[in-house]
Parts: structure tokens; sequence; C-alpha cells
């Protein structure tokens, strides 16, 4: 009778344990996929995850002495700044297929960077502008002013800190300026950073050694893979703290050829060869056009 009673429990107690461990193995799938779930948002308190879908290029367009850089995403378009007044960004807009911009930055009021963007706006829809929204009382600087009012557009002041993430899984921050003062346009510079999936790009616009300080103090991190070298590869800007803390594989300056400021600087040139970082130059390559999957780059020179 033991024996028989013995033989008839055992499948019961082994249906049991059966079920309490499926039981356990649900909970602990279903912890696991609230915490990915929390992880991929960002709530957990690292950084939202991005998912490339597609590839997306940045065009650091020669426009001589000057900034001109427009970032085409799979669901942007992008324009940082213009170089001088007159058609060439405008015409290479054109000739990209541009129809509309979803964002434009002004990094500053000097007429290297903003006075393109004149013609820009004036011919192609634009939703947004984001400016560091200083005085200034050039005439460069009202005709843009009275372009954005004229056309309507959004205008957003940039400060560190803001930060936009797209539905294509393009990250795109604010890294500076904290307080932007009139008296210094180039440190008032908007500085961006743009992630997608394992490869980002720091855009310093004019940005001096400065600035560079107050993103150094905190914030999101300034590793990037390339590097947009700030106030055309002057020596004003480019410290050695600042260049450790971005590490780029690759650098790119945008100047005229025989530009009357020396641009870029033999000391940064030196400082980037030093560091074993590729140096690309619009001056001696022309327009420079990298694309990327989230995971690699190429890069395409104009010569």
């Amino acid at each position: 009778m033991l024996r028989r009673q013995k033989e008839r429990s055992y499948p019961m107690a082994k249906r049991k344990q059966n079920k309490i461990t499926f039981s356990t193995i649900l909970i602990l799938l279903l912890f696991f996929g609230l915490y990915l779930l929390l992880d991929s948002a960002g709530a957990l308190g690292g950084s939202p995850i991005s998912h490339p879908k597609g590839t997306v290029q940045v065009h650091f367009i020669d426009v001589g002495q000057g900034d001109a850089i427009y970032i085409r995403t799979p669901s942007q378009d992008i324009l940082i700044d213009a170089g001088e007044r007159g058609d060439t960004v405008l015409d290479y807009l054109r000739n990209q297929k541009v129809d509309d911009l979803e964002l434009v930055i002004g990094t500053h009021p000097h007429s290297d960077h903003i006075g393109g963007l004149i013609d820009v706006l004036g011919e192609i829809p634009t939703k947004e502008i984001v400016d560091p929204g200083i005085v200034h009382t050039s005439k460069t600087y009202e005709d843009y002013l009275r372009q954005i009012d004229a056309k309507n557009i959004r205008f957003t002041e940039g400060r560190a800190g803001m930060k936009r993430t797209f539905e294509d899984g393009v990250v795109l921050e604010i890294l500076s300026p904290v307080s932007p003062d009139e008296d210094d346009l180039n440190e008032s510079s908007v500085v961006t950073r743009l992630t997608y999936g394992k490869i980002s790009f720091l855009f310093a616009g004019d940005a001096g050694i400065q600035s560079e300080k107050e993103m150094l103090k905190g914030g999101p991190s300034l590793r990037s893979t390339v590097l947009k070298v700030g106030h055309h590869g002057s020596s004003t800007g480019t410290g050695d703290d600042f260049l450790k803390a971005v590490a780029p594989k690759a650098a790119v300056i945008l100047c005229g050829a025989g530009n009357s400021y020396g641009h870029p600087h033999k000391e940064i040139l030196e400082k980037l060869k030093a560091a074993d970082i590729d140096i690309y130059r619009t001056d001696i390559m022309g327009t420079i056009v990298m694309e990327t999957d989230g995971s690699t780059y190429k890069v395409i020179r104009e010569r």
C-alpha cells in the first residue's frame, strides 16, 4: 500500500514542480522585457538605444572661407550655416533635390556662416531655425532675421542640454552655448553633436577654448567619430583637453584656399597629425561627403 501510494503521488508532485518552474520563467521573461523597454527609452539613466534605419550623409560644402554643412538623414534635411551671401549653398541643395528643410542651425551671426542662409531661406521652405539668439547689428544679420520673420519660420534659441531624437534613430544634441555673450560671437556658437548608431559627428562652429572648457565641465559625452574643427582650424580652439575628450578618428576643416587668416593654423594641423587623426580640408579637397550606416562610414572627396 505504501509503495502504491507513493507511485500514485509522484506524478502529481512532478506536475506541480513543472508548473512552478514555468511560472518562474514567465515572470523572469516579463521583467527582462520591461527592463529592455525602459533601458531603450533612457528611463534607467542611460542613453536611449538608437536603431539606424538607412544611411546618413553629411556634406561639408566648399564655400571658400566659411562654414556650410548639409545633413541628410532617412527622415530629415538639416542645414548648419551656409557661408557668405550668394547662391552657392542654395544651388547645392537644389542639386541634391532638397525640397524643404526640417531644421536649419545658424551657429552665430558672422556673415561667413549665416550670409548664405538668407538666400536659402528665401527659396527653400524651412520649418525651424536654431540660433544662439544674441543681439548683433550687422546688416547681414538683420537681413537674416527679416527673412525668418517674412517666412514665418519657427525660431528657437539654442542652448546646451537641448536634444532631439528623430524616428530614424538620429540623435541631435546641443552642447554649447550655456550663456551666450554678444561681445564674443565665436564663443557663442551653437555646437552640436549628431549620433547615428555607433557613428557620431561634432560640429564646433567657431567655438574656441572658452566654449570648450564649458563643454568639458560635464553633460553629454563629447566623444565623436568625426570632428568639424572649430573656427576653420584656428589656434584659438581645439585645445588639448577638448581634443582628448572628443577623440575623433577624422577631422574636417572648412576654409578657403589662400585665405588671409592663415587657416588652418600650423599648430592645429600638427596636433591632429600627432594624434593620428585623418584630416580632410575643403580648401584642398573641395566638398567632402561622409556617409554612414550607423556602423561604419566612408568618405567621398570632390577632388
